[in-house]
């Protein structure tokens, strides 16, 4: 997701989940690179799961191109995100086995919203991960969203700088899956992006919950 994608995401240092991403979301399916993006994490996540009938998270899910992908195989999906406008595009997809939640993930959320009440087979966090505010707390709340020996699995920018508002490192992710007590933990490279400002590279990170 590289057009408006990385000169706008990568500038801004805010989490994915803003709604400042409202005025990108008429705009964000028609970006070629964002369904590249969506299209390339989806091959990887079929290398690491059989996504036959799973009950699924997709946290920070943007306009949905990543639950389009996923719909047709899974046996349903509750997608979340912050920006209403974002939701609204995905609403309009009229997936039948999707259901959408606009907020912010928090313990409150999680404690009074229906969608959230049954744990999940699967959580996957396209590209949100390295934009969040607290990203290993809200690592934990996505565990406790997941059954035992669920999945979880994340895409987001590589960096090699500890500070990055915009990326995550191999070692800042390895630590915190595993100090969330994630287990079975593999963090790799998958996949690159070509943009304006180089080759991007993607890391790709899978915890399974004990």
């Amino acid at each position: 997701m590289l057009g408006n994608y990385q000169s706008v995401r990568i500038s801004v240092g805010e989490t994915v989940l803003s709604n400042e991403w409202d005025e990108y979301a008429e705009g964000w399916d028609v970006d070629a690179s964002v369904r590249e993006y969506a299209h390339n994490a989806f091959d990887e996540l079929s290398r690491v799961i059989e996504l036959d009938g799973l009950s699924v998270f997709d946290f920070g899910c943007g306009t949905g191109t990543l639950t389009e992908l996923l719909s047709p195989r899974v046996k349903d999906i509750v997608a979340l995100d912050a920006s209403p406008e974002m939701i609204k595009f995905l609403t309009k997809k009229q997936l039948t086995n999707v259901s959408t939640i606009t907020g912010f993930l928090t313990q409150e959320l999680i404690d009074s919203h229906h969608d959230l009440a049954n744990k999940f087979d699967l959580i996957v966090a396209s590209s949100v991960c390295g934009f969040l505010p607290d990203y290993e707390m809200t690592l934990g709340l996505l565990k406790s969203l997941l059954k035992s020996g669920g999945v979880f699995v994340q895409w987001d920018w590589l960096s090699n700088d500890e500070s990055s508002e915009t990326g995550l490192s191999e070692s800042r992710v390895l630590g915190a899956l595993k100090d969330n007590g994630f287990i079975d933990i593999q963090v790799k490279k998958p996949f690159e992006m070509n943009s304006s400002k180089g080759t991007m590279t993607v890391l790709m990170a899978v915890g399974i919950k004990a």
